[in-house]
């Protein structure tokens, strides 16, 4: 083979270690589940789930003599162990239960431990006997707020009229 032509090989060969030195490099660089990679998506208020923890009867207007609200919501790529928590805030509209509660008042706090890796969904539920005073709602604004590992990763607001 003349110089020229083992050159061209060489060259091929050095380019071709090296793309398989960058993809290596970069794909062991990457991480798995992780809270900065994780994503709450997806949220929902309905008046249920189903089996798959999937809302049924999607809404942001609910009775005040509703069972209780429920929060759908898809989790993907947080790690095993993760501290999911999900507050219940009544914001207000009510002068009578802003009187008792204030505005913005976390009515409930629900907490627990993301099971599995990867994504799916779940849910939290807000029922009955949650206002102090009250056995109806209170008539207004209500937000849940989901945090994972004490960072806020979604919210929704809903109503109560």
């Amino acid at each position: 083979m003349n110089n020229s032509i083992k050159s061209y090989w060489l060259s091929v060969g050095i380019t071709v270690v090296l793309i398989l030195a960058t993809v290596l490099v970069a794909g062991c660089g990457q991480q798995g589940a992780n809270l900065t990679n994780g994503v709450v998506s997806e949220i929902t208020m309905s008046t249920s789930v189903d089996s798959n923890n999937r809302p049924i009867n999607p809404t942001t207007v609910f009775p005040i003599d509703a069972a209780g609200f429920y929060c759908s919501f898809k989790l993907s790529g947080f790690p095993v162990g993760a501290k999911l928590e999900a507050q219940w805030i009544y914001v207000g509209g009510d002068p009578e239960a802003e009187a008792i509660t204030g505005k913005n008042y976390v009515a409930e706090t629900q907490t627990a431990t993301i099971a599995t890796e990867g994504q799916g969904y779940t849910y939290t539920v807000y029922t009955r006997g949650g206002i102090a005073g009250y056995e109806n709602w209170p008539k207004g604004d209500y937000k849940v707020v989901i945090n994972v590992d004490g960072q806020e990763k979604a919210s929704t607001y809903f109503k109560v009229q």
